[in-house]
């Protein structure tokens, strides 16, 4: 049983019943919003970026939080290697971490991009 070539030539021996049914599971591309009254196609900037999505905030504050924390687990990593006593590896990585969560908060500088 086919239909437009798609399908078995036979149900026999594939365990399916050979009944063709179309794939619900394709994500199809979002496109622009259609909103009645209102030509998206006439503004340029709205056509451009009206079917994008921002970023949630909580996302990229928790993608920062946990860079911050793998920076950190890196050092202890290498204090402990370096045989370094427990203080001074959590005062050290305290401060680390404080600096790190400081320069995240203020804006980023136009020239360079924000790294750790």
């Amino acid at each position: 049983m086919s239909y437009n070539n798609i399908g078995l030539s036979t149900p026999r021996g594939s365990g399916t019943s050979g009944y063709i049914t179309r794939n619900v599971a394709q994500i199809k591309p979002r496109g622009p919003p259609v909103k009645a009254g209102k030509d998206f196609a006439d503004d340029s900037e709205l056509a451009k970026d009206a079917w994008r999505k921002e970023p949630a905030k909580e996302i990229a504050e928790h993608d920062l939080k946990r860079q911050v924390e793998v920076k950190c687990m890196e050092l202890r990593d290498q204090l402990e290697d370096e045989g370094a006593d427990e203080e001074e590896i959590e005062k050290r990585v305290e401060y680390l971490r404080e600096s790190l969560i400081k320069r995240s908060s203020r804006p980023p500088q136009r020239s360079q991009p924000q790294r750790f």
